[in-house]
């Protein structure tokens, strides 16, 4: 092997610690087989190029460029692949395969250029990065069509002219001219957003017409695409958290959200923001009683819960309040340097939003851009940003003390009202208690958590679900996780609404609360144990809205982590569930709940049972988690190889075998550019995978 890597060009040298290729592949010396193996690969990489979807928005000059020399060179494999004994000459593999790696580096590029579900602001940021690289990828194909003999492969006179053409084509510096032609608009507009946004960060005011044709030039129109898109700049901001400039990035990052943040108000209407806000309770902001309005107001002096139009991007995560300190961590997420302070300080070590696990010492990058931006908000809205430390002290004793003599009233009439007056208790305290861990643990020191577990069994929907979401806010408090498990007949009554709850929003969040409540180790044989609690979740997976999917799935996964439960979870007929919805992803039924479908799949998979379920369903596997390794985003790439992973150590050799023979065309092509391309978790899990495969094929 040491002297085949040897006669491997040194670009291809330097890239085999990532790229494993099948040793068949690497041997200069090809047989008949390897020949037409080599050959076909690259034939369906040309054509894979060919029928990916044009870019509309950058690059699309580069894109046509690179798609219109790849579609030359299929002319070449075409013919190869034709012929009946095809012997491959070793000094035309090498080339061969440095355009193999070229091609497959241009599916990536193209289709991150395409992929509606990327951040089209950051796309823009990064266009000089994205022009070296196509750069790169013309030059290499250059460097390997020059090094083809031509004169040893069986071509026609007709494929000799058309690579010829192409040689000359990539070695002139055209493609680098003309790239400053084709670029010139996207750098003109970046340069005009950079502009905007050095004048936002020295509270400046940029012009309204000139924000308004920016934002027109980058299709963000419409309020509901500014929301979508802060939503894909977070997303991108968790995937770049990891890379050697994540710190960089997140940066920059952050600073586009804020000129979002900022159009957001300065182009559209308060009236199209309301009717545009996201529904749900975790998220919304419920109308309450006059009681709840005086005592959430006074609950902390750093609160102002009473304005209801606080953007969400300048809302914490943690605590739903308006950020004074506003911090970045590890994950890409920002929160109030206070809660994520006070949540690190309890003894956790992941990011509440995404699960990521964080370093031992955490590093708060101050988020300045989001802290410009929410200060000029509270300028407009004459909100006080800075508090003064005088009388500070006595204002939260008296919040306190309001909050408790609110909880210990509404506790009173939990106890001995009418259902009627239960009922609005119960909607209050469900309030009370999402309004940070104080109040939490308030609500839970004054009884109420014996008397929501028993309006759970009401024939009242709305009381049911009022008490089975009041637990999922007063959970959200560690200390509260140990009251609630120790209440009788408090798990039995969750999973009994979850079951056959009288709403579909009190069922999903009795799963939610199940979710919660099993993230402490002890809590996973104990609620997996009750014999209707994995059934009900399975039941709710098929029933449920996306977020009630989520949350079964979630919950779901929390339970299997224990091992005694994944058995639970196959007999109960989770698999073909978590399959069916993985499957019908871009449809309606699995829409939006793939990343956790997934993730509960990957540790079923984990037991015999899982891996013998997986395997007979009626779906095969394999392949669609091979799809989801080349197109998924990279919470899916990561979750899909964790199911090929488990599948194969639960299998062992004669899984690894079976996988090999039937899926290798596709699954290591796939595998082999994650591990090329993708950021380094998920590298890391390609390389995995790729060792485990070729170590259990050992003899």
């Amino acid at each position: 092997m040491e002297t085949q890597h040897r006669l491997l060009s040194p670009p291809l040298r330097n890239r085999l610690g990532e790229l494993k290729f099948p040793l068949h592949i690497l041997s200069p010396h090809l047989t008949n087989q390897s020949s037409t193996s080599l050959v076909r690969s690259l034939l369906l990489a040309a054509k894979e190029i060919e029928s990916l979807e044009k870019p509309k928005q950058w690059h699309p000059q580069q894109a046509a460029c690179i798609t219109r020399r790849i579609k030359l060179l299929s002319l070449l494999f075409d013919e190869l692949y034709d012929k009946e004994e095809l012997i491959v000459p070793p000094s035309a593999t090498v080339s061969l395969r440095e355009l193999l790696i070229a091609i497959q580096k241009s599916k990536v590029i193209l289709q991150e250029l395409c992929r509606n579900k990327r951040s089209r602001t950051w796309q823009l940021m990064e266009g000089d990065l994205i022009s070296r690289r196509l750069e790169e990828i013309n030059r290499d194909m250059g460097k390997a069509l020059e090094m083809l003999p031509l004169g040893l492969l069986p071509l026609s006179e007709e494929v000799r002219e058309h690579v010829g053409l192409l040689r000359r084509q990539t070695a002139n510096t055209d493609f680098v001219a003309s790239q400053d032609s084709w670029n010139e608009g996207e750098t003109r507009l970046r340069c005009e957003v950079e502009e905007v946004m050095d004048m936002l960060e020295a509270k400046g005011a940029p012009d309204p017409e000139r924000l308004s044709a920016a934002f027109a030039k980058l299709s963000l129109d419409s309020l509901s695409k500014c929301r979508a898109e802060i939503r894909k700049l977070q997303n991108e901001a968790s995937l770049q958290v990891a890379t050697e400039s994540g710190v960089s990035a997140l940066g920059k990052i952050q600073r586009l959200i804020g000129l979002l943040v900022y159009a957001k108000s300065a182009l559209f209407d308060a009236e199209e923001d309301e009717e545009d806000e996201e529904e749900g309770d975790k998220c919304e902001l419920v109308p309450c009683s006059p009681s709840f309005r005086v005592a959430a107001a006074l609950s902390c002096s750093r609160s102002i819960r009473s304005y209801s139009a606080i953007p969400d991007e300048m809302k914490c995560p943690i605590s739903l309040d308006l950020m004074r300190d506003p911090v970045i961590v590890a994950s890409g997420h920002t929160y109030d340097r206070a809660s994520i302070s006070e949540w690190l300080d309890s003894g956790h070590s992941t990011c509440p939003l995404s699960g990521q696990k964080l370093p031992r010492h955490p590093v708060l990058i101050p988020n300045y851009a989001l802290r410009s931006l929410i200060s000029q908000w509270c300028d407009r809205h004459n909100v006080p940003f800075h508090f003064s430390s005088e009388g500070n002290g006595a204002m939260a004793a008296q919040a306190a003390e309001t909050v408790k003599t609110t909880v210990a009233y509404l506790v009173g009439k939990l106890a001995t009202g009418s259902p009627e007056v239960q009922r609005q208790a119960a909607h209050e305290l469900r309030l009370l208690a999402k309004c940070g861990n104080d109040n939490r643990k308030r609500v839970a020191e004054a009884g109420a958590i014996p008397l929501l577990v028993h309006l759970l069994s009401s024939s009242d929907a709305e009381a049911q679900e009022n008490a089975v979401t009041a637990l999922l806010n007063v959970s959200i408090y560690d200390n509260n996780k140990v009251l609630i498990m120790a209440a009788p007949g408090a798990v039995d009554g969750i999973v009994g609404v979850i079951e056959r709850g009288g709403t579909m929003e009190g069922r999903e969040n009795a799963a939610a609360t199940i979710f919660s409540l099993a993230v402490v180790e002890d809590y996973k044989i104990s609620i997996g144990g009750r014999s209707a609690a994995i059934p009900a979740l399975v039941r709710l997976l098929r029933e449920g809205s996306t977020r009630g999917k989520k949350d079964a799935a979630t919950a779901l996964y929390n339970l299997s982590v224990y091992k005694g439960n994944r058995p639970l979870g196959v007999r109960a007929g989770a698999v073909p569930v978590l399959l069916d919805l993985v499957v019908n992803r871009d449809n309606d039924s699995g829409a939006g709940v793939t990343n956790e479908a997934l993730a509960a799949l990957s540790v079923l998979a984990g037991c015999l049972e899982g891996l013998a379920a997986i395997e007979s369903n009626s779906v095969p596997a394999i392949p669609v988690m091979t799809d989801l390794v080349r197109e998924g985003n990279e919470k899916g790439k990561e979750n899909a190889m964790a199911v090929l992973a488990a599948m194969c150590k639960t299998g062992g050799e004669d899984m690894v075998k079976r996988l090999l023979a039937q899926y290798s065309e596709t699954i290591i092509p796939a595998l082999q550019i994650v591990a090329w391309t993708g950021s380094p978790q998920p590298k890391r899990k390609a390389n995995s995978l790729l060792n485990l495969l070729h170590v259990q094929l050992k003899p």
